[in-house]
């Protein structure tokens, strides 16, 4: 039977009764690496018009996003998700540059390279029947 006050009728905690358990909330730890994926892909999309550091930025953006979005009971997962994202976006972005922009520019370069050298050996050829 409950007991009740005898004055306003509210219920009174019988003192024998265990205690309720209250469990602590879960610790919600900073997600350094999710921050870092963020940083990377950040990085990574802004330098996607440079050879080589892109693939390295990227990579690791990609790791350290994938990595924070794993992490349990951890804070900013919004920002792994959005490293991730950056990462893909400037790693696609980097080949693309790559093969739009470098390699044709390269082989333009090289073409025009051999035409000179041929062309300075033609001159060189003329000059010395000249002298």
């Amino acid at each position: 039977m409950r007991k009740v006050c005898s004055n306003c009728g509210t219920p009174v905690p019988d003192p024998n009764a265990p205690a309720p358990v209250v469990e602590p909330p879960p610790v919600i730890r900073s997600n350094g690496i999710a921050i870092a994926g963020l940083v990377m892909g950040i990085l990574t999309l802004a330098l996607s018009a440079l050879p080589g550091i892109p693939f390295l930025t990227g990579l690791l953006g990609m790791i350290f996003s994938i990595a924070g979005i794993a992490k349990k009971n951890a804070r900013s997962k919004g920002a792994a998700v959005a490293g991730l994202i950056l990462s893909v976006a400037g790693l696609a972005f980097s080949v693309i540059y790559l093969f739009v922009f470098t390699i044709p520019g390269v082989t333009k370069y090289l073409a025009k390279a051999e035409e000179a050298k041929s062309y300075a050996s033609s001159l060189g050829v003329i000059w010395r029947h000249l002298l």
